[in-house]
């Protein structure tokens, strides 16, 4: 039996071994890469978050759904302004009572100004009719009666001069309180212009046509509706889809070999295919990957060739190999072919089984070998 079954695992493994395909290694010139993770975004991408409020968190009441292409003027997102809004109402109505306040008041005072010139007509007329009486000959009048006359005259004069006083002050008074009136009027057009403006706020509009990218919150999750958000959080970008590149964090080790205008081979999961870029700017400082990774890593931007553009959109992920040098006549083998046993690289060599090998840098995809491979030996694909 056991001759049986040693029989059959050799006509297996030779059966296996016709059907391996082996790579044959030999020198070449091999391109030095760096390996990166990458976003693709838009280059002219507007941003929008939450418009400033009297408290500190604000809840989503709307929003753009994801990936979807809006028109100039069409909402993006809404915040809950309830508050602002009863706000609003309050100063409408409070300006209202004010206006019909200040109609009711300048009626009631033009009716005065009518009463008031009767009055003070009606004065001027008795010390003018006085004033006649008195300036008559005296020889006219006996004694007494001519002392009653000026009297009446200084009497009729003084009540005249008291209803000329009575009349300034009661206008003085008058145009105090409509002053006071139009003055609160002023104040309350101003608070619920800008309450309005608040209120307009809370909804925001697309200033032009673009791809929706709804933002994330802390914990890198896509933000909903009824999501609570603090000020300065990113809720939603408008994307212009004609301007697309690359974006990625490359470790700071690494960061320091790539300059602009490298070429970049860049592989997008989305759609399974390759595209090749070029670096077009690298920060000058470096930055936490996240907040919850200690990793320090520096931006990256890769531009697009136009011809790849069409059929890319804004969020998907790419894998980037940046070509940072050239290794003359070297050997290279795939990543995927390498084995580890107890954390030590090795290849299946055909004809010699498992062979440790020190490998070096990564080259497109592979990694070069510094050591443990011939030229011309073949490894196990």
């Amino acid at each position: 039996m056991s001759r049986l079954f040693i029989m059959f695992m050799l006509f297996v493994a030779a059966d296996a071994a016709r059907g391996q395909q082996w790579l044959p290694v030999e020198p070449q010139d091999r391109p030095l890469t760096v390996n990166a993770s990458g976003i693709v975004n838009s280059s002219d991408a507007q941003r929008f978050g939450p418009p400033p409020s009297q408290s500190w968190r604000i809840t989503i009441t709307e929003l753009a759904r994801e990936g979807s292409r809006v028109k100039a003027g069409d909402v993006l997102a809404q915040f809950d302004g309830s508050a602002t809004d009863d706000r609003v109402r309050t100063l409408g109505a409070e300006l209202n009572a004010r206006r019909s306040e200040l109609e009711s008041l300048l009626e009631t005072q033009a009716s005065e100004i009518e009463q008031e010139k009767v009055r003070l007509a009606e004065a001027k007329s008795i010390a003018e009719k006085a004033t006649r009486k008195a300036d008559t000959d005296a020889e006219l009048y006996a004694s007494l009666e001519y002392k009653k006359l000026l009297e009446e005259k200084a009497i009729a004069q003084d009540l005249y001069r008291r209803e000329q006083q009575r009349t300034d002050l009661v206008v003085a008074v008058r145009e105090a309180k409509r002053a006071e009136l139009e003055a609160d009027i002023r104040r309350l057009e101003s608070e619920l212009a800008g309450a309005e403006r608040e209120l307009e706020s809370f909804t925001i509009r697309a200033p032009r046509d673009g791809l929706v990218i709804v933002g994330t919150d802390r914990q890198g999750q896509k933000l909903d509706v009824n999501d609570a958000v603090n000020p300065g959080i990113i809720v939603v970008e408008l994307a212009d889809e004609t301007k697309l590149e690359v974006q990625a964090g490359v470790p700071e080790y690494a960061a320091a070999r790539i300059a602009v205008g490298q070429p970049v081979e860049i592989d997008i999961d989305a759609t399974g295919g390759s595209l090749e870029g070029r670096v077009s700017s690298v920060a000058s400082i470096v930055r936490r990957q996240s907040q919850y990774s200690q990793a320090m890593v520096r931006d990256v931007t890769v531009t697009l060739p136009p011809d790849a553009i069409a059929g890319l959109r804004p969020g998907v992920s790419a894998k980037l190999r940046i070509v940072v040098g050239t290794e003359r006549d070297a050997l290279a083998v795939p990543d995927e072919v390498i084995h580890y046993r107890d954390g030590i690289p090795g290849v299946i060599v055909r004809g010699d089984g498992w062979r440790p090998i020190r490998i070096g840098r990564a080259s497109s995809g592979m990694h070069i070998v510094e050591s443990g491979l011939e030229p011309g030996d073949e490894v196990a694909m």
